[in-house]
């Protein structure tokens, strides 16, 4: 099985390589953008390439757009497993049947992605939630995809040597640990659990109760709630109060909690029927510790200010691995940066686009990004997107530096 994995996983990357490798001599016509071919050939090769791939896009700093665009995108289109296999997990991981342990328990699947699948289910006091069970075996056969990755890899850097400056083993490590974490439910169910408490008093923030006890590393249990795709056309007149509260609650997350979700994309956001903003998926979470906050505030600050020294300082302070780092080159791309800006009318001065212009500035060659920060890059994003779908004459600028 491992030797027929391996050539399968090998042909595939090579294939695309010789295919890239030929477009690039110009000897072929493309009839699709790479970055979609890249995209197809890791949904072929199954669930650990497709949740790699997905962490791969949080790799701004070293991948064009198109490419961000195409593994964001990629999709767990995965068949549920059976009903009593979920039934059987969570006898072993609970120590008792979901007949014992639910008034009622579906075994038909409510949603089914490549980790872990999602059953509807009642307690016995009557309380509605849902049962996230993760897939049988899925541990084994990561870790065999990725030994197997690994080699591939190696394999591919003795022969393209140039590919050592991007140092692609330490990134796939860095992807094998956050899919490792994702794969643990532990792992989502204690984020949901500091994120619940720390949402408790908040009037229109909703976050779904996690039930501690019935949660392990394969099975997590908790309150069923939902709502309104947060981009619902029908929101209407509510967008712009959605999107204060949207943005005063990652406020809070980036500088009191030094929690923040990390996948606030409108399929993760709710607006439930009394106005609160529901957070769903707690799967990917970014941390930053004291001075991190300090100096992402910081780099807020100086980019309200248009201070190309500051900037650059906060910038660097946030953690960012410099090798060799040309300071008057990058002074200079910052304050042509700032010049751009200065340009643009407020309300479309986005902290991510510039976070990201500064990260390509030295064609991933010159600097490396803890995950921390891809992670922050990422929700940045995202974030800026959902609130100017929300409000799209929103001034990011009062609600961020204010």
């Amino acid at each position: 099985m491992g030797v027929f994995r391996f050539i399968r996983i090998s042909g595939a990357l090579w294939g695309f390589a010789g295919w890239w490798l030929l477009l690039r001599l110009h000897l072929l016509r493309p009839a699709e953008h790479p970055a979609q071919r890249l995209s197809r050939m890791l949904e072929r090769l199954g669930t650990t390439f497709v949740k790699l791939g997905q962490g791969l896009g949080l790799r701004r700093d070293l991948l064009a757009d198109e490419y961000v665009a195409a593994l964001e995108g990629l999709q767990d289109r995965v068949a549920p497993f059976a009903g009593t296999l979920a039934v059987a997990e969570i006898t072993r991981a609970l120590g008792k049947p979901p007949g014992e342990l639910f008034a009622i328990f579906d075994e038909t699947p409510l949603a089914a992605a490549s980790i872990a699948q999602v059953h509807r289910a009642r307690l016995q006091d009557g309380t509605e939630v849902i049962v996230k069970v993760r897939r049988p075996d899925i541990r084994r056969q990561v870790a065999q995809d990725m030994r197997l990755l690994r080699l591939t890899v190696r394999v591919l850097q003795w022969l393209l040597p140039f590919l050592r400056r991007y140092a692609p083993l330490d990134i796939l490590a860095e992807a094998e640990d956050g899919l490792r974490r994702e794969m643990d439910l532990r792992e989502e169910a204690r984020s949901m659990q500091r994120f619940h408490e720390a949402f408790r008093d908040w009037p229109a923030i909703h976050i779904p109760r996690v039930f501690g006890t019935l949660s392990t590393d394969s099975v997590l249990v908790q309150a069923r709630s939902g709502g309104r795709r947060v981009d619902d056309l029908g929101l209407g007149e509510q967008g712009s109060t959605l999107a204060k509260t949207f943005v005063s609650a990652y406020l809070h997350q980036f500088f009191v909690l030094g929690l923040f979700h990390g996948d606030p994309h409108p399929g993760n956001l709710f607006v439930m029927d009394d106005g609160r903003i529901c957070f769903h998926d707690f799967g990917l979470v970014g941390f930053l510790d004291r001075d991190s906050r300090r100096n992402l505030a910081a780099f807020m600050q100086a980019f309200v200010h248009q201070d190309a020294g500051w900037l650059l300082d906060a910038y660097l302070d946030l953690g960012v691995l410099a090798e060799d780092l040309d300071i008057a080159v990058y002074r200079a791309g910052l304050e042509k940066l700032l010049e751009d800006y200065a340009r643009v009318p407020l309300k479309d001065w986005s902290f991510a686009v510039a976070f990201l212009r500064i990260a390509r500035m030295g064609g991933g060659r010159d600097v490396r990004f803890p995950r921390n920060l891809l992670v922050l890059m990422r929700t940045l994003f995202l974030m800026e997107t959902t609130v100017r779908s929300l409000d799209p004459e929103f001034n990011l600028l009062d609600g961020l530096a204010g």
